[in-house]
């Protein structure tokens, strides 16, 4: 359900902070610490769910909450508004949870100029239109995120936020050959489908690292994760991953089971098609990066297996880099089922 980028023309930043095609941006003219931050939520297999209504209060059971942002830009990529602040100052700042935000500033571009996520419709969609819409606002999307860096940074200014970064950022590079352009495009019709205009994986690559950079340039607290899609063939995943090489990320983060022996997926079988790259450790060696894990929205949300799972199941995905899970439907002994699980729970630091 991702949006994902273009690289083309150098970016461009916000009103702190320039963002070029060398990935630097921010007020202090660099791109933030390069120290690895594999393990914001500590030394301990961390839980968490998207938040609900009202108080986070009877949540202190989990380490983390998550929430989606970016869906106050404009449909001409401009952004005035933090709406992820606000949660931030309203609901997260007088627990002890660790916010994460699902970022999906391309996705809601998408969204506002007629591109709706793949999944919701058969037309014109994030997965034949995002990167049409990168490639367009590329520049603004920088400064979005530049922007939303910096206001989130004022109302979070020293403990860990996490970043889950467009999901599903690969399905705009060489992968989906369904990726075209729209020459008649409006706001609000994107009229008929051109030419293929799919980006390279080294522009992939190159507006991961200049989104990256804008954000840890200006939120030097900033742990930024890049997605890990579960459908990926083989090859794919290591060109995407090679492309990612350059990028000042953290973690990745992936959707996906505890319980299908390492397979990322509960239909993934030695004979499947990605076998070789669709499990947890294949991408913790590739990326030498751990993993958050959570069991995804909408259509494609999946019951827990995490807080199911028996403790031994539990520590092979650790083993595997597996370092939290985030359970978006909260089954109802969530609570007692973390809580008996955690004592036998191996370490996630090594």
């Amino acid at each position: 359900n991702g949006a994902a980028g273009t690289n083309g023309a150098a970016g461009h930043a916000g009103t702190n902070g320039a963002a070029g095609t060398n990935g630097a941006a921010g007020t202090n003219g660099a791109c933030g610490s390069t120290t690895l931050n594999a393990n914001p939520f500590g030394c301990t297999f961390a839980w968490g769910t998207n938040t609900p209504s009202g108080s986070l209060s009877s949540y202190s059971y989990l380490q983390f909450m998550s929430n989606w942002v970016g869906s106050e830009i404009q449909s001409n990529g401009n952004i005035t508004s933090c709406s992820g602040c606000t949660w931030l100052t309203s609901k997260v700042a007088s627990t002890n949870l660790v916010p994460v935000y699902y970022a999906y500033i391309i996705g809601y571009l998408g969204h506002v100029n007629g591109f709706p996520d793949g999944n919701n419709t058969s037309g014109a969609s994030l997965t034949t239109g995002g990167s049409y819409v990168i490639r367009k606002y590329r520049s603004q999307i920088i400064a979005a995120y530049t922007y939303y860096a910096k206001q989130t940074h004022a109302a979070w200014p020293t403990k860990p936020l996490v970043w889950l970064l467009e999901g599903d950022f690969i399905q705009y590079g060489p992968e989906d050959p369904s990726q075209v352009n729209y020459p008649n495009a409006t706001p609000t019709n994107p009229g008929s489908a051109g030419a293929a205009d799919g980006l390279s994986y080294a522009e992939l690559g190159q507006l991961a690292a200049d989104i990256t950079c804008a954000i840890k340039a200006n939120m030097p607290n900033a742990v930024v994760a890049i997605n890990h899609t579960t459908w990926s063939a083989n090859a794919d995943t290591t060109s995407f991953w090679g492309a990612m090489a350059n990028v000042n990320y953290d973690l990745v983060w992936t959707s996906g089971v505890a319980n299908n022996n390492g397979y990322l997926s509960s239909g993934t079988t030695s004979s499947t098609y990605n076998a070789t790259t669709a499990n947890y450790a294949y991408v913790h060696n590739l990326t030498k990066r751990t993993i958050l894990v959570d069991t995804s929205f909408g259509t494609s949300a999946m019951s827990d297996t995490w807080a199911e799972s028996t403790a031994a199941t539990l520590n092979s995905r650790i083993a595997d880099g597996v370092i939290a899970a985030n359970v978006v439907t909260v089954p109802s002994n969530y609570s007692s089922a973390v809580m008996s699980l955690e004592p036998s729970l191996s370490t996630t630091c090594h």
